[in-house]
């Protein structure tokens, strides 16, 4: 599956002028190459993964190219220890947390990631934020009998999120992420992010905590049938992560009528001077899980 990173590469616009009789042939520059450093770690145990590849055409059905001579370094910097990410193929540079029987993401720890390609040590800092309380997830039964006239369907539930924000000065930003039993939804549309569960910032309430609010508790709309899991985790991720995956939805999404001028999403993994510029993210989670099975 291709990441969001595959539509953020730089893009030539390209205007021409027509009329009815000529015909205009265009032929559109692919940009120069760029390494893709896609980083969220979190504190869940098992495999933690960083992808390293190169871009491939905006048009390319291929996946991104890896990068597999890289050096892939997770620093604490709060606690002076580092963690080499081994790899695996396919661009994954992997660290199994299992092996240590415990995490390497802990919160409110200030973290470097240091990947090195040909002798270049490309960086990018983050602090890991805490995460929400997942009280439950809702289900809501629907009898495949069709609305307005639509033809019948197996009988389905919708899922929602119930979760509470922290209420004080410190204002949080989430990812939340639906899996249907092991599988994660991962579509253009699947990017849900808020702020302290709701649309924006959340200080002067009246309790400790407040619910998650809509549209975020709607988990995307997913449907789920009998035996299935419904899984949801909240991560926790930083303002300027929450502005990413903003800025990457609007130019996932940018097209029809009313589309724009595409722009390069913004990056925080700093290329050396003179070296081949890399785009990316990286981010440090607190996670917080709940999962509900299909009666």
């Amino acid at each position: 599956m291709k990441t969001i990173f595959k539509y953020i590469i730089p893009v030539l616009a390209v205007a021409f002028l027509s009329s009815c009789e000529d015909v205009v042939q265009i032929k559109l520059d692919e940009g120069s190459k760029l390494y893709v450093i896609d980083a969220f770690v979190d504190n869940l145990q098992g495999k933690q993964t960083i992808r390293v590849t190169t871009n491939d055409s905006y048009f390319s059905n291929r996946v991104a190219p890896p990068v597999p001579k890289a050096t892939v370094i997770l620093k604490d910097l709060t606690d002076g220890k580092d963690y080499v990410f081994g790899y695996e193929g396919d661009g994954n540079y992997v660290y199994n947390t299992l092996t240590l029987g415990d995490t390497i993401a802990r919160l409110n720890h200030q973290y470097e990631l240091n990947v090195t390609i040909d002798g270049f040590v490309y960086t990018a800092l983050a602090t890991q934020k805490r995460t929400a309380k997942i009280d439950s997830i809702g289900r809501e039964y629907f009898d495949g009998e069709g609305g307005f006239g639509g033809p019948p369907s197996e009988p389905f539930y919708f899922c929602s999120l119930y979760a509470k924000d922290k209420v004080d000065a410190n204002t949080d930003y989430y990812r939340i992420k639906t899996y249907r039993n092991d599988t994660l939804f991962s579509g253009s549309g699947d990017i849900n992010v808020c702020i302290d569960g709701t649309g924006g910032a959340v200080t002067d309430a009246e309790l400790d905590s407040t619910y998650f609010t809509a549209p975020a508790t709607f988990l995307g709309f997913k449907q789920y049938y009998k035996g299935n899991t419904c899984k949801v985790q909240v991560h926790s991720i930083s303002r300027e992560t929450y502005f990413f995956f903003i800025q990457a939805q609007a130019q996932i999404n940018n097209g029809g009528l009313f589309a724009t001028t595409p722009e390069n999403v913004k990056t925080n993994i700093v290329s050396p001077k003179d070296a081949t510029k890399a785009v990316g993210w990286f981010n440090m989670a607190s996670v917080a899980t709940a999962s509900t099975v299909i009666p």
